[in-house]
């Protein structure tokens, strides 16, 4: 007994150690150069410096005086950093092998730990976010999305899914509880319910620069034309929110549930030290030639609910 009780102790010692290995410097290091990320790199650089500023100011006044671990360090920074800026895409993650991986040589880089959230094992995994594709009653077509994951990848399922849907007579997005994503090939999505080469949004960057985004110009897939429902609320955010944003600018779409989250801004990832990296918003999307964008402020739902005279007509 007194043996397993040293070796118990000498465990638990151990454990305690590992755990309350972060000092003042490390802490002070790690909040310093989050502070310097976001300034260099944050979209607006006025809000930047002041959301910069204001972090470190409660590292100055005690915000981290009894955190002990990087695990510790994120979910505290990250809480600190949206209270500031009420930015969703500003956080901070205890994430070792992300950080390899940004800091990686490129000559080592293969796509699949370049893009692992297109190309990852995980992706194929979770079917690319398609989680329903079915026939409602009154040829109501029905696609379930619990991210965006559009790729040269998973090309095959959308075209699949839109297939399977063509000759309904109105179609629901369920956009509901989907956190986003994206498309490292345009926005496909869109473009099976607009023109080709339609403008949908102008992305500026720090630097000054505008990316126009329209959708693609290459779909050859016959387009959807039959009413369209988004079904949205407090959680669909990002690229969930471009999507029924885009749609709704147009006037292809009816929006319907609750207003979504208000996460508008593209990030970036920026390694902090080996065990942190930072997340920053990089550019700001709008409609074009407006200042019009659903960041903070959610994308409005036009009605509350799907009222069944809506889709299945007199």
């Amino acid at each position: 007994m007194k043996k397993w009780g040293i070796l118990f102790i000498t465990l638990l010692a151990t454990t305690l150690s590992t755990h309350a290995q972060l000092s003042k410097k490390e802490i002070a290091t790690a909040v310093d150069t989050i502070a310097a990320i976001i300034r260099r790199s944050y979209v607006h650089e006025d809000k930047g410096a002041q959301i910069a500023t204001a972090f470190q100011a409660a590292h100055q006044y005690g915000s981290f005086n009894t955190t002990t671990t990087w695990k510790g360090f994120d979910s505290l920074a990250t809480q600190l950093l949206r209270s500031i800026s009420h930015d969703g895409h500003l956080y901070v993650r205890n994430d070792p092998a992300t950080v390899k991986m940004l800091l990686a040589p490129p000559d080592t880089i293969t796509q699949e730990t370049d893009d692992g959230f297109h190309y990852g094992p995980a992706a194929s995994e979770n079917n690319y976010g398609f989680r329903e594709v079915r026939i409602l009653d009154n040829n109501i077509g029905y696609i379930k999305l619990s991210e965006i994951n559009i790729s040269h990848k998973s090309l095959p399922v959308l075209y699949a899914a839109m297939q399977f849907v063509a000759h309904t007579r109105a179609l629901i997005i369920d956009l509901q509880g989907n956190g986003g994503g994206g498309s490292d090939i345009g926005p496909v999505i869109e473009s099976f319910f607009l023109k080709n080469n339609t403008p949908l949004l102008e992305m500026k960057s720090r630097n000054g620069t505008t990316e126009h985004i329209k959708t693609v110009s290459w779909l050859t897939q016959e387009k959807y034309t039959a009413p369209l429902f988004i079904m949205i609320n407090n959680r669909t955010a990002s690229a969930a929110e471009a999507l029924a944003f885009c749609l709704q600018a147009q006037k292809r779409a009816t929006i319907i549930g609750q207003r979504s989250a208000g996460g508008a801004n593209m990030n970036d990832w920026f390694p902090v030290n080996e065990q942190l990296y930072v997340s920053v918003s990089v550019a700001s999307p709008t409609l074009p030639g407006t200042t019009i964008s659903w960041e903070q402020k959610g994308v409005q739902p036009d009605t509350c609910c799907l009222r069944p005279h809506v889709v299945h007509g007199p």
